[in-house]
């Protein structure tokens, strides 16, 4: 009898491990995810707002070498802020879907940098198409990562105007 219970406590302890492992493997769940990168976009969206500031204005005054320079820092700093997300450990569960969500950020910054690129080259026309890309992949990023409810990290064209 005492062989039975040695084994049986053995085996469940043996299940206890396997079960720790697996939920390990599984990563946080939804909410403890968007609590990390929360904190990392809303610095972004700060950054962001900093470094464009005055550029619709300088637009506007015909000075777009400065502007084009202010959009190009802003795509350097949201790529920047897309290595940090996509470093932090996902759910296993929505891996797919951020997966997804990540390129569509990588299509933003593309987006931003082409922005920034046209309007230093003077060309106001190429700019606004750009900027209308830049858009519509922010707005393709944010269909598919609506289910996070995110705040700071959706995409909205005047968070980079």
């Amino acid at each position: 009898m005492q062989g039975t219970l040695k084994t049986a406590v053995a085996m469940a302890v043996a299940m206890l491990i396997v079960i720790a492992a697996a939920h390990a493997e599984e990563g946080p769940t939804r909410d403890e995810y968007v609590a990390q990168i929360e904190p990392i976009c809303e610095q972004n969206t700060l950054a962001n707002e900093r470094i464009l500031k005055g550029a619709k204005d300088r637009i506007k005054q015909n000075k777009l070498d400065t502007a084009g320079g202010q959009f190009i820092r802003a795509a350097e700093a949201f790529g920047k802020t897309v290595r940090e997300i996509v470093a932090v450990p996902r759910p296993a569960a929505d891996n797919a879907r951020l997966v997804k969500w990540f390129h569509f950020l990588g299509i933003v910054k593309t987006n931003l940098r082409n922005v920034g690129k046209s309007l230093k080259e003077g060309n106001k026309i190429k700019a606004t198409h750009d900027s209308i890309r830049a858009e519509r992949s922010g707005n393709a990023a944010n269909n598919v990562s609506i289910v996070f409810g995110f705040h700071y990290c959706r995409l909205s064209a005047s968070r980079f105007r």
